[in-house]
C-alpha cells in the first residue's frame, strides 16, 4: 500500500467508525430504552387518541420474576358508544368514568410473575383482552386517570368482581406517539409490579 493510500485510510477510518456509531441510536425505540416513570396526568388528559398499534415492553421490578422483561404488540380500537359507559351497579351509574377503547396484547404475563386474568387477546366486545378506563374526578384540577385493565375475565361486562386476580397498567406519561407508566398484579394484594413503555408502530 502506498504512503498516500495509507494516509487516506487513516483519515477515513475514524470517519466511518463515527458514522456507524452515530447511526445506532436512530434504530432504537422507546421500548428499547424503557425506564420507569412516575407522576400524574393533567386533568384534561384523554385516552381517545390512543387507538392504534404499539410495540410495548414490560419490565418486572417486584415479584417472583423481578428483572424479567417481555415485549409484545398492543392493539387498541374505539368501542361502540353503548359500551363506553360502565354498566349500572345496584342502579347507580358512574358518570366520571368511561371505557373508550378496547383491544388485545400479545404477551405471556406469567413471564412477568403476573397473576392470570384470562385471555389477553380476546376480541369479545363484552370481555375484551384489554379494556381502557378513563376517569375524570369531579373535583376541579384533579388529575385524570387512564388505566388499561388486562384479561377477559377481569373485563367481562356486567360482572362485579370482589376478588380474583388483577393486572392493570396505569398511564403516567402520554404523548401522541407513545405512552408509559407502571403496572401492578395480584389477587388480594400486590404480588408483582413494574413499569411499561409503548411506542406507536409504523403503519
Amino acid at each position: 500500500m502506498s504512503r498516500a493510500a495509507a494516509s487516506l485510510g487513516a483519515l477515513l477510518g475514524p470517519v466511518f467508525a463515527l458514522a456507524c456509531h452515530a447511526a445506532a441510536p436512530a434504530t432504537r425505540t422507546a421500548a428499547d430504552s424503557c425506564s420507569a416513570v412516575e407522576g400524574e396526568l393533567p386533568h384534561g388528559a384523554t385516552a381517545s387518541g390512543l387507538a392504534g398499534e404499539y410495540r410495548a415492553r414490560f419490565v418486572a421490578t417486584r415479584g417472583p420474576k423481578s428483572g424479567a422483561s417481555v415485549d409484545g404488540r398492543l392493539r387498541l380500537s374505539p368501542r361502540e358508544d353503548s359500551l363506553q359507559r360502565p354498566a349500572p351497579v345496584l342502579g347507580a351509574r358512574d358518570t366520571t368514568t368511561r371505557y373508550p377503547l378496547a383491544g388485545s396484547l400479545g404477551i405471556n404475563a406469567v413471564e412477568l410473575g403476573a397473576t392470570p386474568t384470562g385471555s389477553l387477546t380476546s376480541a369479545d366486545p363484552l370481555a375484551p383482552g384489554v379494556l381502557v378506563l378513563e376517569r375524570h374526578p369531579a373535583a376541579a384540577g384533579a388529575p385524570a386517570s387512564i388505566i388499561l385493565r388486562l384479561g377477559a375475565d377481569a373485563n367481562r361486562r356486567g360482572r362485579v368482581r370482589f376478588d380474583g386476580g388483577y393486572l392493570v397498567l396505569t398511564v403516567r406519561r402520554l404523548a401522541p406517539d407513545r405512552f408509559a407508566g407502571t403496572w401492578l398484579s395480584g389477587v388480594a394484594g400486590e404480588t408483582a409490579a413494574g413499569h411499561f413503555c409503548a411506542e406507536r408502530a409504523a403503519p
